[in-house]
């Protein structure tokens, strides 16, 4: 009885091979048309940036803070955590500033209402995770990144810095650095 050779790698494909090869092939073609067809829909996330310094936005932030930060019943102003508590203007800019180790300020938007929301670093690269929205987006100094909001349902959703940002010794913070955004009826 003979033996049989064993099967040399450049001969042709087995039934089983060429199944495999011809899904892994199709696999590849969609993906290589994914990448230029994926920019016909929406799937990115809309942005704007403008080159700033950290001076000249933690000035516009806090110009915006005293002009729209919510009051109370006496007329003090409210505080949520230590931070100042701002009602965004509908239709309008509003400013968020990321910096070791928060997000300044807590932001109340309206639910169906359109918001565009400057973000901007006073220090390092941080990042903003809306949670459980699942928005990410990378914040630098020297930019002011914009991106147009419209909430469509009520509730407190956290911004999570998913950026490493610093290490000062003893006082590491990144792990604590959350923000709010409110949406109100």
């Amino acid at each position: 009885m003979p033996l049989e050779s064993p099967r040399n790698w450049w001969q042709p494909f087995n039934k089983e091979e060429r199944l495999w090869f011809y899904i892994i092939t199709a696999w590849a073609f969609v993906m290589f048309l994914m990448m230029p067809l994926g920019h016909l829909w929406n799937h990115n996330v809309p942005q704007e940036t403008y080159k700033t310094t950290p001076a000249e936005f933690k000035q516009v932030t806090d110009d915006f803070i005293a002009k729209h930060q919510r009051k109370d019943a006496e007329g003090k102003p409210v505080m949520m955590s230590g931070l100042e508590v701002v009602d965004a203007p509908i239709g309008k800019d509003a400013f968020l500033i990321a910096q070791a180790w928060k997000f300044r300020p807590v932001l109340v938007l309206k639910k169906g209402q359109t918001y565009r929301i400057h973000m901007s670093s006073l220090d390092f690269q941080h990042g903003f995770s809306l949670q459980p929205q699942n928005l990410n987006l990378q914040i630098l100094p020297d930019y002011s990144y914009v991106v147009t909001l419209q909430p469509n349902e009520t509730g407190t959703f956290h911004i999570v810095c998913n950026e490493y940002c610093f290490y000062a010794g003893p006082q590491m913070g990144h792990d604590t650095m959350v923000g709010r955004i409110i949406v109100e009826e």
